[in-house]
């Protein structure tokens, strides 16, 4: 028998201290069981230490790596006006001598940085590659990019580069994964590799992300002499310009999930008028923000993190359950993460709380059923989407148990979620 086949048959006939795990079934079969128990913490032992507070968290699930403990809006620029537009929002004093305005901008609660390469002169026509962050060309463009978006994990992401030499202000729709680009200023001419994203075939078309219309609606209502307008049918120009709009789509797509601890819920191109003065793009460039920072409020204040229970261990194995409340019509994603790379791994749950020591930790949905089994990717992540809210009003227990061969009796069990269904 093969490993997989022995944890697959192992976590369909599961003993839990004397409670058997029943076959693989509905994620909800036990929906006509008697109501939930209180829920009460539980140590090794078994006894209850103290009592758990039914709270549905909203907005975020936990974020990872270093970071503010706001959640950061990352804005980038290119050539003149729009890396001058964004200077005041840059935490590097090389760059922006004045200082860091972005902490907890207008108390708003995000953080927002901003890169961009310098010129010289800096009030450039054919500025050439420039120097410092994000220069013009593909391969600097995009190790800089990802270097930045690994450190800030970005809740938004606002890119702008000079368009068309004029007073507009064109919000682009279209990002294309092209397998031929314009040539940069040095060799390799071409993106390395080409297309740049893998993940998409040659071509595959990804759209903005930002409240557009929004956007163009008030700058449009500004007074600024500005011409904004949405930019449905053509694309990013197929220079550097489109190449960093498509990764600032293509990393949105990456953690679309409300479940990702780097859950991105917005990104998008913007290009700039050349014949716009410095100051008046940057007061543009502080609108497009305002208005992002509202798209953005707005939709975590409709998204539900539910409830983390705690029960995590051995291991480090996590479960996150984000998205619309589960009422009828309402979704949500389950993501398992900081497992063991391509590790197999069941989701348990019941509508019962009546944890019970197993394996060296805890599990708290007894008696459980197996809702789903799989195998996490090279990361050690497992995302399930589109679970679906309804069908009464009850409360639903789930938790992950991974073959972890590291732990001394080879299981990984997550932390439990509280999940809150509605009719």
């Amino acid at each position: 028998m093969t490993t997989r086949s022995r944890f697959a048959a192992h976590a369909s006939s599961l003993l839990l201290a004397g409670v058997v795990l029943a076959p693989a079934s509905s994620a909800l079969a036990q929906r006509g069981e008697r109501s939930v128990q209180t829920a009460q913490r539980v140590e090794a032992t078994g006894l209850p230490v103290e009592p758990i507070r039914p709270i549905v968290g909203r907005g975020l699930p936990p974020r990872l790596g270093p970071q503010s403990e706001r959640p950061v809006i990352m804005l980038t620029g290119y050539w003149p006006p729009t890396n001058e537009a964004l200077r005041r929002f840059s935490a590097n004093p090389e760059r922006n001598p004045q200082g860091w305005i972005g902490s907890n901008w207008e108390d708003r609660g995000y953080d927002v940085y901003s890169y961009f390469p310098e010129f010289n002169p800096p009030n450039c026509n054919n500025c050439g590659r420039g120097f410092g962050d994000l220069e013009v060309d593909y391969q600097d463009t995009s190790a800089d990019w990802w270097e930045f978006v690994e450190r800030h994990k970005p809740i938004a992401i606002i890119t702008f580069s000079r368009g068309n030499p004029n007073l507009s202000w064109e919000v682009e729709m279209n990002q294309y994964n092209r397998s031929q680009w314009i040539n940069d200023f040095l060799p390799p001419l071409q993106p390395t590799p080409v297309p740049p994203d893998a993940s998409a075939p040659p071509g595959h078309l990804r759209l903005s992300k930002l409240p557009v219309q929004e956007i163009v609606d008030a700058i449009n209502a500004s007074g600024l002499g500005l011409n904004g307008y949405i930019c449905f049918s053509g694309d990013g120009g197929g220079f550097l310009s489109e190449f960093i709009a498509y990764h600032g789509v293509w990393y949105q797509a990456i953690n679309a999930s409300p479940a990702s601890p780097e859950w991105c819920v917005s990104a998008g191109h913007v290009h700039v008028g050349g014949q716009i003065t410095w100051p008046v793009a940057g007061e543009a460039a502080q609108i497009t923000l305002r208005t992002v920072m509202d798209h953005v409020d707005a939709i975590l204040d409709r998204t539900v993190v539910q409830e983390d229970i705690g029960f995590g261990g051995p291991g480090s194995a996590k479960l996150v359950v984000a998205g619309d409340e589960l009422r009828t019509g309402g979704f949500a994603d389950l993501l398992l993460y900081d497992a063991p790379a391509d590790a197999r791994f069941v989701i348990v749950g019941s509508r019962r709380f009546n944890p019970r020591n197993y394996m060296g930790g805890v599990v708290v949905p007894v008696p459980p059923s197996v809702m789903f089994e799989g195998v996490t990717d090279e990361n050690g992540r497992y995302l399930r989407s589109g679970i679906a809210g309804g069908r009464g009003r009850f409360d639903f227990y789930v938790q992950a148990i991974v073959h972890d061969p590291s732990q001394p009796r080879g299981r990984a069990i997550s932390n439990a979620v509280r999940m809150e269904f509605y009719p």
